[in-house]
């Protein structure tokens, strides 16, 4: 028997499902949407894993799917990173060494806390050295490769994992949401192929933005924030329940017309900063050396059925701008819809078909970020662990029939150690007379190695939460920092205190960490004795809202403190203006890591 392919959707403010089967084009079988409480995901994460369970559960019980089944999920979140590498040429089965090798340079977080896979794009071939030949040249350029790559936290993927394993099904596959709906929405934009399309699906936890050129995807970005966010506006204006806001949002001709006015004002301020974070990840594809022209936009998702949401998005971008139909891309088998229901079924049909088809042959490699790990719950994975369970009783039996014959003989061993183990503490209590001068002595010593680490600049976290924080239209080309080291004045007494330098009495040292993006920059000069170090940064902005942008969300990380822009200028970059600035900040107590607390206290470094 073929094996099913189910594609489930974990949203924001719902669980999706969608079966299809292989055809031309395939068939779509089942489709079913089951409601999630409030405060059960935020930003595309599981917060209420029991909420989340629950509802799969009813979903699965209401569509009248096999129970056991497995699923194909789907995932996306701002904390998800996704980027394209370059790497050199390569056989694709000795890409996944390469990665282990270089994953801790191209993603923030560390190896350990990590789950990643990777989706090669192209080999390209070597671009000629101009006058190689008349130079000589020994080798030919070498090519490379190009991948997409994507990488999360453990804990988020098995929060969603597990939750839908508690619900009795099986997870064969964790994909991206960007290239699900590649798969289901993505289309030629030209006759020649020289073109680009973005589809962007507008959720209420989040919206994600994908651009791909005839099917491959080149720009992935998750934006926090959606229709949860228009839909608070409205609830906190008119003073009224978030129920009742959503009806008002969605639109309808029995509200009255003054209440119809305040929603739309209330909605005007956050659907435009929506839309900015949209068009500016547009804006930031087309800006790339080998983007190729963007003619049109697709849109999606709960979030898109905002009235006249696609002609600000037009306006904006500049951009013809569809609503998404991915029905059209399937045959619809008998899923319990009449014929005029079908259409409402396009915002929310999307990612979940996306998933499905994902599983077809030859859909070709997809991301799946539980790759290589134990798929939990199969068949064969059953059968192992009894297998294994019996082994271990026949094993058991077995030494359990072994210690009683040796007791006796055990019991007089013991006797004969415990008497040598006598004699041995005697001694070492006569050896240990000036053990509490000793424990003051390294108390002295571990509280001054506590002292040399503080500060301590938990410099991976703070690089996170500036990836998590940073605008959409702003990146960063430079980032340095440095920390104050206290005067050796300050340090406690009652272990070796460190050399005097000449001239440098009751002054401050201070210990600079730098990290540099691949562009050259500069060290910064010390500074911000006051606080426990400084930052400084040089990025690029799209235009100088987007510096404004950068000061407003970076200056509200607790780890930073006086932010400011020393320096902003317009330089053109890819055919368009961009604001270069240089940006820098005291770094405060929040930056610290808990290592030097660790120590004080007698724990482990």
């Amino acid at each position: 028997m073929a094996r099913r392919l189910i594609g489930l959707d974990v949203g924001t403010n719902a669980v999706t499902v969608a079966e299809v089967a292989p055809g031309d084009p395939p068939v779509l079988r089942a489709f079913g949407q089951v409601g999630l409480p409030m405060e059960a995901m935020a930003e595309g994460e599981v917060v209420d894993s029991a909420a989340v369970t629950a509802a799969i559960r009813r979903l699965w019980r209401e569509v009248g799917l096999p129970k056991r089944a497995e699923v194909r999920l789907g995932i996306a979140s701002p904390r998800v990173i996704v980027r394209q590498v370059d790497l050199p040429e390569m056989a694709d089965e000795d890409i996944d060494g390469a990665l282990q090798y270089q994953a801790s340079d191209l993603i923030p977080i560390p190896l350990e806390d990590a789950r990643f896979d990777h989706l090669v794009l192209e080999h390209l071939e070597p671009e000629p050295v101009p006058g190689g030949e008349e130079r000589g040249a020994q080798e030919p350029p070498e090519g490379h490769v190009r991948i997409l790559l994507a990488a999360a936290q453990r804990t988020i993927v098995d929060r969603l994992v597990d939750s839908v394993r508690a619900a009795g099904l099986r997870v064969g596959s964790l994909d991206l949401v960007p290239l699900a709906l590649v798969r289901s929405l993505g289309r030629r934009v030209a006759t020649d192929g020289e073109g680009a399309e973005a589809l962007v699906s507008f959720g209420a936890g989040v919206t994600v933005v994908v651009v791909h050129e005839s099917g491959t995807p080149r720009f992935v970005r998750v934006v926090g924030g959606g229709g949860h966010s228009l839909t608070e506006a409205v609830a906190r204006t008119l003073d009224i329940p978030f129920a009742t806001a959503e009806t008002i949002k969605r639109g309808s001709d029995e509200i009255p017309l003054d209440v119809a006015g305040e929603a739309e004002e209330a909605l005007a301020r956050p659907l435009a900063d929506l839309l900015e974070d949209v068009r500016g990840s547009l804006d930031y594809y087309r800006t790339q050396p080998e983007a190729l022209p963007l003619l049109r936009i697709v849109a999606t998702g709960g979030g898109a059925q905002l009235a006249d949401l696609d002609v600000r998005l037009r306006a904006l971008v500049d951009l013809p701008v569809e609503m998404a139909q991915p029905r059209l891309g399937l045959t619809v088998g008998d899923i319990g819809f009449a014929d005029e229901q079908l259409p409402l079924l396009d915002p929310y049909l999307a990612v979940a078909a996306g998933l499905a088809l994902g599983g077809l042959p030859g859909a070709g490699r997809s991301i799946d970020l539980l790759r290589g790990e134990a798929r939990k719950g199969g068949p064969r994975r059953n059968l192992l662990l009894a297998g294994a369970a019996g082994a271990a009783l026949v094993a058991g039996l077995v030494a359990l029939s072994l210690i009683r014959q040796s007791a006796i003989s055990e019991k007089q061993d013991d006797l004969d150690a415990q008497e040598q183990r006598n004699a041995e503490l005697q001694s070492q209590i006569d050896d240990l007379a000036d053990a509490a001068q000793r424990d003051l002595e390294i108390e002295g010593l571990r509280l001054q190695i506590a002292g040399l680490l503080e500060p301590d600049v938990s410099w991976a976290s703070l690089l996170q939460e500036i990836a998590r924080t940073i605008p959409n239209d702003v990146w960063l080309t430079d980032f340095q920092g440095q920390v104050v080291a206290p005067s050796t004045e300050d340090l406690p007494e009652g272990g070796p205190q460190p050399e005097e330098t000449p001239g440098a009495e009751g002054t401050e040292t201070t210990e600079t960490t730098t990290t540099t993006a691949p562009t050259t920059g500069e060290t910064a000069p010390s500074g911000g004795l006051a606080s426990v170090g400084s930052v400084d940064f040089t990025a690029v902005g799209l235009d100088y809202p987007a510096v404004a942008a950068w000061l407003q969300r970076i200056s509200e990380i607790p780890a930073f403190s006086g932010l400011w822009v020393s320096n902003a200028e317009v330089s053109s970059f890819g055919g368009r203006d961009v604001v270069d600035f240089a940006s820098n900040a005291e770094l405060t107590a929040e930056a610290n890591s808990s290592r030097a607390q660790r120590i004080a206290e007698g724990g482990d470094e």
